[in-house]
């Protein structure tokens, strides 16, 4: 997915003024034109002055304060927006429909959908994936895209790098989700109870296939699925703040426990454990422990 022709001239209506401009405070290259259509512009040209840019955001809100090349308020507010950036170093994991994830090197990892601009960044990058690059994600009103640049590192992986890079996507879109529009939305409230339902079924879902490969019954696969489901949508949902399934801690049990009225189903708490210790969703230490305090139940 891309940006359509409309949206690019858009983009590179408020881009090239933006460059030409910190050009004119910095001197950092001969020239660079003031339009895209005034001639082809290396990437070792435009690269020092996206640089100046991003370091100092007092350049980017001086041209918002002169407005050197008459854009629009939605314009300048979309520059404005750009304070809202992600500069990192990225992993270009997987090529969508609607998007391409990039999955940030920072800890912890976050996940990103971005759209290309002229074309889709698979046409960019090719299909063979990961990538390891230096990238800039911006919003374009409710997307997010690139600032036209990325640096690619030259690694090559193997599979113990792609291994981990699975398993970081997989834990991103179960915790938080890929991120779509910048800035972030606070992670409070009803938007927080919003998400933790999200990443609760997903992970159940995972439960309860492994459940089934396991070689359990159908019927026992969909008792212990339910009883976690119930922890989940009756009791950690509701605390404060809304709790994840992949949170759980020996605390949540005995508190519910105390608040649940009946028996609880210790074997199906065991069983989760056990899921989450083995497929990476929890520390191994940890849910040893954990397991320990379920088997003294």
């Amino acid at each position: 997915m891309h940006l359509t022709s409309h949206e690019v001239k858009r983009f590179y209506s408020i881009w090239f003024p933006l460059l030409h401009y910190v050009n004119q405070h910095r001197k950092l290259v001969p020239s660079f034109p003031k339009q895209r259509n005034a001639g082809n512009v290396s990437p070792e040209i435009a690269l020092p002055l996206r640089e100046a840019l991003w370091e100092d955001d007092s350049l980017r809100e001086k041209f918002i304060a002169d407005n050197p090349a008459n854009l629009s308020p939605a314009d300048l507010a979309l520059v404005d927006r750009w304070k809202h950036r992600v500069s990192d170093d990225f992993f270009i994991f997987r090529h969508l429909k609607k998007y391409t994830i990039f999955i940030s090197a920072a800890s912890p990892a976050q996940g990103y959908g971005v759209l290309g601009l002229t074309s889709t960044i698979e046409d960019i990058t090719g299909p063979s994936l990961p990538i390891y690059v230096k990238a800039v994600l911006l919003p374009f009103d409710d997307r997010i895209i690139y600032d036209s640049l990325l640096i690619p590192y030259p690694i090559l992986f193997g599979g113990g790098i792609r291994s981990s890079l699975k398993e970081a996507y997989r834990d991103i879109d179960e915790r938080e989700g890929i991120i779509t529009t910048l800035p972030l939305a606070p992670d409070t409230g009803a938007d927080r109870r919003i998400r933790v339902g999200k990443s609760n079924k997903k992970v159940l879902t995972a439960f309860q296939k492994a459940l089934g490969k396991f070689g359990l019954s159908p019927k026992m696969v969909q008792e212990h699925t339910s009883n976690l489901a119930k922890f989940a949508d009756e009791f950690l949902i509701k605390q404060a703040p809304a709790r994840l399934l992949l949170e759980l801690t020996w605390r949540d049990i005995e508190a519910y426990q105390e608040w649940h009225t009946g028996n609880v189903n210790v074997v199906s708490f065991k069983r989760f454990v056990w899921f989450m210790r083995d497929t990476g969703r929890m520390d191994w230490d940890e849910a040893e422990r954990l397991l320990v305090m379920l088997k003294s139940k």
